[in-house]
């Protein structure tokens, strides 16, 4: 067995086995959150003076992890590499078979060489530990050939650099009902407000609204099942986001308003129902029931369409699938849409639409809301943009008829997508209705 003095990395022959360690004085959080978001894996991935850029990176066992590795100075071709995951045990262990690909992202004959990537407090940091198995001997001393293990403890140096990196707000975790880890962030003061994202994005795609908030209220977002830094245990039952919901209630101090807006608006209704008076209001930006022909209804197979597309490895094709015949953009759009960086964003999180499409069922199918899934008395505002689509509309009117302390609100001079793009009108809204 070969050690390399002061790298941390331990070459063994009699097993074929690399391994490479690195203590850290951050927390096992933040580096979990360094392996496992797509953004900040780029930051340090790869040995000095390489560039990395994530493909597609789907951190659940069965998810995919794709990139690309160019030198800097353009003095090499890029090499591509692709993953599937294992074991995905939140804050604790990643497991994946790694291999380097082709132009078409397939394997390159090369070999597979199954990693385990090892997480472990140690006082108030972490240890990190690698441990990259090889079919023979052979195929270990052509890694360290290739310098497998020096690019390995440059990356790891690299990384330390991301963790030291201030933060403004630490990711925290609680642990579900179920065992599943959730990832919050927890800011500002004032009465407890949770904000509940929507599909295909994590927290970070409300931190607009979020920040505006948090001038006046104690603002809890999170990482949803199958989303960022939270867990993703299969099969999925949006019952359990509920009991995600509740324990982030039991952290704001026992009762929480709630607000969401377009297909978010669903579980947030249902968590609503679940879980009594601890929910003290509710704010709901133009929830995407179809309940007349305003607008057709959306096609009856389309979540088993979606789950096909993201097992078959087709996540680009179910995004677009999901926006031309459920949302129903023009075709046209849908190329340039493509050369926007956020449509990497929405793939990584393509199978979150199959994970949306169930907790709407029967809410977008032209027919009347059903009278019996939701029961609250807390005060509801549902609120529409001004330029929304004129189902929005009605299906905000069909919500108030059928709860009482129902009042819907119109956001004047906006449109569909002002959850996200318009904080400060919204976030006044909310404060209105809220606080008032």
């Amino acid at each position: 067995m070969q050690t390399i003095p002061g790298d941390g990395v331990v070459i063994d022959e009699s097993r074929n086995t690399l391994r490479i360690s690195r203590s850290y004085t951050a927390e096992v959080d933040r580096a979990w959150w360094a392996w496992t978001d797509a953004a900040a894996i780029t930051k340090w991935w790869g040995p000095a003076g390489w560039v990395a850029s994530v493909h597609e990176m789907d951190v659940r066992p069965g998810g995919r992890w794709r990139f690309e590795l160019a030198p800097e100075d353009g003095s090499a071709e890029p090499v591509r590499g692709t993953a599937t995951y294992g074991l995905v045990d939140p804050l604790a262990r990643l497991t994946y078979d790694d291999a380097f690909a082709d132009d078409a992202w397939e394997p390159d004959g090369t070999g597979t060489f199954p990693t385990s990537v090892s997480f472990t407090p140690v006082g108030a940091g972490c240890h990190v530990e690698v441990d990259i198995s090889f079919p023979d001997t052979r195929a270990l001393r052509r890694a360290v050939d290739l310098r497998m293990a020096d690019g390995y403890a440059e990356s790891l140096d690299r990384l330390d650099a991301v963790l030291r990196t201030p933060r403004e707000v630490a990711m925290q975790t609680i642990t579900s009902t179920d065992g599943t880890i959730i990832a919050y962030q927890k800011t500002g003061s004032g009465p407890a407000i949770i904000v509940v994202s929507n599909v295909a994005e994590d927290h970070t795609g409300l931190a607009g609204l979020t920040t505006a908030l948090s001038e006046h209220f104690t603002v809890i977002s999170f990482d949803r099942r199958g989303r960022g830094a939270s867990g993703d245990p299969q099969p999925y039952d949006p019952a359990r986001e509920i009991d995600d919901i509740a324990a982030l209630i039991d952290v704001a101090g026992g009762s929480a308003a709630l607000t969401s807006g377009s297909g978010g608006c669903a579980i947030t209704l249902d968590a609503a129902t679940a879980l009594g008076n601890k929910v003290t209001g509710l704010y709901l930006y133009d929830p995407p029931f179809i309940v007349d022909n305003s607008r057709q209804p959306v096609p009856t197979h389309w979540v088993a369409q979606v789950e096909n597309l993201v097992e078959a490895g087709r996540r680009s094709d179910a995004v677009e699938y999901v926006m031309t015949e459920v949302i129903g953009l023009p075709a046209e759009y849908i190329e340039p849409m493509k050369q926007d960086p956020s449509w990497d964003d929405t793939t990584r999180y393509a199978h979150t639409f199959a994970y949306e499409g169930k907790t709407l069922s029967g809410l977008q199918d032209g027919k009347p809301l059903p009278a019996d899934r939701w029961s609250t008395e807390a005060p509801i505002a549902v609120a529409v943009g001004g330029d929304s689509e004129a189902h929005f509309h009605t299906g905000a009117a069909a919500l108030a008829a059928l709860l009482p302390n129902v009042t819907i609100l119109t956001l004047p001079g906006q449109s569909h997508g002002a959850f996200w793009a318009a904080p400060a009108p919204v976030s006044q809204q909310i404060r209105q209705f809220l606080l008032s």
